[in-house]
């Protein structure tokens, strides 16, 4: 048969196969379905989950082009005082996680 973008995706959010893991202390990072067409013309179009545990996430259509502009949610914060560049390094933390994962982190909690 046929294998679609959204058979792959449905595969990924099974939990019962042990492919979707959320349990134990270990949850799946996050998920990715391409679909990559015969003809050159048309693009690659990537779907991500961005966020972790995929039987809960939208995969989300990504198509890499020159000139494209990230979305503000699924880009992590910049900071000024960042404790990755200062010395000593790492002397305090900083939370780097994009909107898009702690939107889904607070639906998690609910």
């Amino acid at each position: 048969g046929h294998i679609t973008a959204e058979t792959l995706m449905s595969i990924l959010r099974d939990k019962a196969s042990g492919i979707c893991v959320d349990a134990e202390g270990f949850r799946t990072a996050g998920s990715m379905v391409s679909v990559l067409p015969r003809d050159p013309a048309l693009p690659c179009v990537h779907f991500f989950t961005a966020t972790p545990d995929p039987s809960r996430s939208v995969f989300k259509p990504f198509v890499f082009v020159a000139g494209i502009k990230p979305a503000p949610q699924v880009r992590s914060p910049t900071f000024l005082q960042d404790p990755a560049k200062q010395i000593p390094r790492f002397q305090s933390s900083v939370d780097r996680r994009h909107e898009l994962y702690r939107r889904h982190q607070a639906a998690l909690e609910l």
